[in-house]
């Protein structure tokens, strides 16, 4: 399940609580100096450490519709390997792959 179905059951389930993430969400974007791009690329990478493969699709997802290419976002898993390592990096790979797959 991706992280936006999630948010969406949740949200039917516990709406009160994915009310609160998003407006966590929006008071961090709005005291950002960063543009989206960056950010959900940075957000990429920290996906890639943590190993969550719901969260490296969604902001693969964000930083793309942000105008991120392909390029971008395999830098930014590549940026994991010295912290997360090969396996984290390796298992992110796919995703960047597939979410660029036929928009190339």
């Amino acid at each position: 399940m991706d992280l936006f179905s999630i948010l969406g059951k949740l949200q039917q389930e516990k709406p009160g609580v994915v009310e609160s993430i998003a407006v966590m969400r929006k008071a961090v974007s709005e005291a950002s100096a960063l543009d989206a791009k960056t950010a959900n690329l940075i957000s990429v990478g920290i996906g890639t450490a943590l190993r969550n493969p719901e969260v490296i699709q969604g902001h693969i997802k964000l930083a793309r519709d942000a105008g991120a290419s392909r390029d971008e976002v395999i830098s930014a898993i590549l940026q994991a390997l010295p912290s997360a390592g090969v396996p984290a990096v390796l298992a992110a790979m796919p995703l960047a792959w597939e979410a660029y797959e036929g928009n190339e």
